[in-house]
């Protein structure tokens, strides 16, 4: 004769199986969003502290080396172009130069960076959707601020 069982042996899940259920579903929705293509809120403001530095690298690089630096925008590849790096701009982010209207080795200007620590200043403004930073370039002392609302 076959055991039987009671309505309580088997009723429903056990706590312990129904943590182990929502942990897998969890981690499946955390690789779903970190494979979920775009830029996002982090990834621009990383971008514009990426250009921040780039841009204060190469005006310490001006006065120390007492040579002009240019800072450049390549609309092919889309990257701000310096002597000392490179950043890449996502396509879904939308960049948008206040400075000097010229085009250095066929890529748009950005910057210009003198050895007295001045430069021709600029004002770089990136968006994403309904986000927006920017980074500003002093025209008179070559400062670099960000603004990060």
């Amino acid at each position: 004769m076959a055991p039987t069982r009671t309505a309580g042996s088997c009723a429903g899940f056990i706590l312990i199986e129904m943590m182990a259920v929502m942990l897998i579903i969890a981690m499946l929705a955390s690789l779903v969003v970190a494979m979920v293509p775009g830029t996002g809120r982090g990834k621009l403001k990383a971008l514009t502290l990426q250009t921040a530095a780039l841009l204060r690298r190469e005006r310490l690089a001006a006065v120390l080396t007492g040579q002009s630096r240019r800072v450049s925008l390549d609309g092919n590849t889309r990257t701000i172009v310096g002597p000392s790096g490179a950043v890449a701009i996502p396509r879904d982010v939308v960049v948008d130069v206040v400075g000097v209207d010229e085009l250095w080795s066929g890529r748009r200007a950005v910057v210009r960076f003198e050895p007295d620590g001045a430069s021709t200043g600029a004002i770089l403004k990136f968006s994403w959707e309904n986000v927006r930073y920017e980074v500003d370039v002093n025209w008179y002392n070559g400062r670099v601020a960000v603004d990060l609302p």
